[in-house]
């Protein structure tokens, strides 16, 4: 075998590159966490998990620089196989890419909040009791008549993240315990 051969530059190592690569388990580690985060952890868990898909999504990239094989050299099987790793790899990628986008809209919908969101949150899951929180330059207000209650944009930003990430931790509770309870009957 010739060293420069392009037909036989792709090797075991490069195939195991390959399957290492796409079955990463540093990913799927970070991802089972995310499932698995409380209230008080779920943004460093988002971070974590996001610098880990970027990374793994860099890594499929550089799949592309494996070098080309010679396909009219190669086997009808080989050619076969070869076609198969590349879809793989680009299924990989857009899977990443849907994960990344996916896992950065969670995390902004707990840290990306404006006065006007934290209104909208708090009125959501009746904050308080109360379902007439305003937003206004000063923060949030409701009124029940009698009495005035008010936030800072602060307080009351960092309050519509708490609630926020409990209710989102709640939900999957609830649908782990739906779905257990299915599975148990």
């Amino acid at each position: 075998m010739k060293k420069n051969d392009p037909s036989k530059s792709f090797g075991k190592t490069e195939g195991m590159k390959i399957i290492n690569l796409l079955i990463n388990e540093n990913v799927l580690k970070a991802e089972l966490e995310l499932e698995q985060a409380k209230s008080d952890d779920i943004i460093q868990l988002c971070r974590n998990y996001l610098a880990l898909l970027t990374e793994y999504r860099d890594q499929l990239f550089a799949l592309r620089d494996i070098p080309e094989l010679n396909l009219e050299q190669q086997s009808a099987l080989a050619r076969e196989l070869i076609e198969q790793a590349r879809r793989a790899v680009r299924a990989a990628v857009e899977i990443t890419v849907k994960e990344r986008n996916r896992t950065e809209a969670l995390l902004a919908s707990f840290t990306k909040i404006t006065v006007h969101d934290a209104a909208a949150t708090f009125n959501l899951f009746s904050y308080r009791g109360h379902t007439n929180w305003e937003a206004g330059s000063a923060g949030l207000r409701h009124s029940d008549g009698s009495t005035v209650e008010e936030l800072s944009v602060n307080e009351a930003v960092e309050t519509a993240s708490r609630l926020r990430r409990e209710g989102y931790v709640m939900t999957k509770m609830t649908s782990v315990q739906t779905i257990s309870a299915h599975t148990a009957s």
